[in-house]
């Protein structure tokens, strides 16, 4: 069992995302809102904020070198373990893997070969996958993955009951 956050110790959340752990990003850029990123804890820093490098995005355009940035612990997850024979219909809210990462989207149309056509929000455009570039999209939430109906149904008990 996981410490409990406390305000003398370090957040429970904090075991998760040990120095050399691979973990997915979120960024709160415009144009990147609702994507995934891979990366690696390099360390933790004050107020549950954590130095990490991206394994595919570089520091510049011109530069092999990867980004490091400085993030705080909302915009970390675990990495998403791996889920074998997903079946992947219309309407699914699914990640897509698309520029070196996982883009949250809908799928608006089931193709032959299985292949999908996915809509993204964020971007407003609509893009073909193959199923091996799907997973079905989760949330990180109170330190388990939870498929995101799921997590509204706790939110609401959770509202509910206190």
């Amino acid at each position: 069992m996981l410490p409990k956050p406390t305000s003398k110790g370090p957040s429970a959340a904090a075991a998760f995302f040990k120095p050399g752990t691979i973990i997915e990003v979120s960024s709160e850029d415009e144009g990147f809102r609702g994507s995934w990123f891979s990366g690696t804890v390099i360390r933790q820093l004050p107020s549950d904020r954590y130095l990490i490098e991206y394994h595919n995005l570089m520091a510049d355009e011109k530069s092999s070198k990867p980004l490091r940035e400085v993030l705080d612990i909302r915009q970390l997850r675990p990495i998403l373990p791996p889920e074998t024979g997903q079946i992947f219909k219309f309407g699914d809210e699914v990640d897509a893997y698309y520029n070196d990462g996982w883009w949250e989207g809908y799928i608006t149309e089931e193709l032959d070969n299985e292949r999908f056509a996915v809509y993204f929000r964020a971007s407003k455009e609509q893009l073909v996958f193959s199923k091996d570039q799907l997973r079905i999209h989760r949330e990180w939430f109170d330190h388990t993955w939870v498929p995101p109906f799921q997590q509204a149904h706790l939110s609401l008990n959770f509202i509910l009951i206190y």
